[in-house]
């Protein structure tokens, strides 16, 4: 899909788009002590409004969190579920997960799901891997249980969707993510070793069945980790922080205007 011009120009030309955003802060600045309506300062429209996004921000992600739970939730109910095979409890326990469930399908995979109480869900077929590998599976999804992943997950891609003048914030869940793979999968290599995780995730390589939040990617991230190299540090990139910034001094900007003009309407 072709990217929207501006946002285009907008990567390509940090610095303009720097500039451009120093000089609405030295307008806001100048005009700090102007009257915006006949009871409110420039100062005090920008306290409100900057209070009122950020209110609205949490109302929103508030819901949508609980929109996103409640598909999740719908999701996991309607999975099939299959007879638990005794090799996969042996193995949950040793791995110390106390809530698992067992699905139907010919497919090998796991995932950790639940907000408050992850449980670890895993496919009947699973089994049929060699001990290492349904170790290492089972580790890693634990690693994500004993975290609550998912409910941290679920939170941050909630922010990345209401607060999308934000586009850091998307940055900020991809890498997330990363870190939470990278962490589960320490967690396996110690219970089962390299070479166990290894082949886990070559057998293992279906996507969970249900719409889990960001629980896909990190691959290349994981790989690395698992050939012992070094993780680089990543920092975000300066157009992102650029835009990121002019997004929020949109946003107050934005609701600033709608402020006054609803003053001006009812006459205060």
């Amino acid at each position: 899909m072709t990217q929207l011009r501006p946002l285009r120009v907008a990567r390509e030309h940090p610095i303009a788009i720097a500039v451009v955003a120093g000089v609405i802060a030295v307008q806001v600045a100048w005009m700090v002590g102007a009257a915006v309506c006949p009871r409110m300062t420039m100062t005090e429209c920008v306290v409100a409004a900057v209070v009122l996004v950020a209110g609205a921000s949490v109302l929103s992600i508030v819901v949508r969190v609980a929109w996103l739970a409640a598909t999740t939730a719908r999701a996991l109910a309607a999975l099939p579920r299959a007879p638990m095979p005794q090799s996969l409890q042996t193995a949950a326990q040793r791995a110390g997960i106390p809530r698992l469930h067992s699905l139907a399908g010919t497919d090998r995979t796991a995932f950790c799901a639940g907000l408050i109480r992850p449980s670890v869900y895993i496919t009947a077929a699973t089994a049929q891997l060699k001990t290492n590998e349904v170790d290492a599976v089972l580790a890693h999804e634990a690693a994500h249980a004993r975290r609550r992943d998912p409910l941290r997950r679920l939170v941050t891609r909630a922010a990345a969707d209401v607060m999308f003048w934000l586009p850091l914030l998307r940055w900020w869940l991809h890498k997330h993510v990363e870190n939470a793979e990278v962490h589960a999968d320490k967690a396996a290599i110690d219970h089962a070793g390299r070479q166990g995780l290894a082949a886990a995730l070559l057998a293992a390589g279906a996507q969970p069945p249900v719409p889990m939040p960001a629980m896909a990617g990190a691959t290349e991230t994981r790989i690395a980790h698992l050939l012992g190299e070094d993780l680089p540090i990543r920092r975000p990139p300066a157009s992102l922080v650029v835009l990121s910034l002019l997004g929020a001094i949109g946003a107050v900007w934005i609701v600033m205007c709608l402020g006054q003009g609803a003053l001006a309407a009812i006459g205060w």
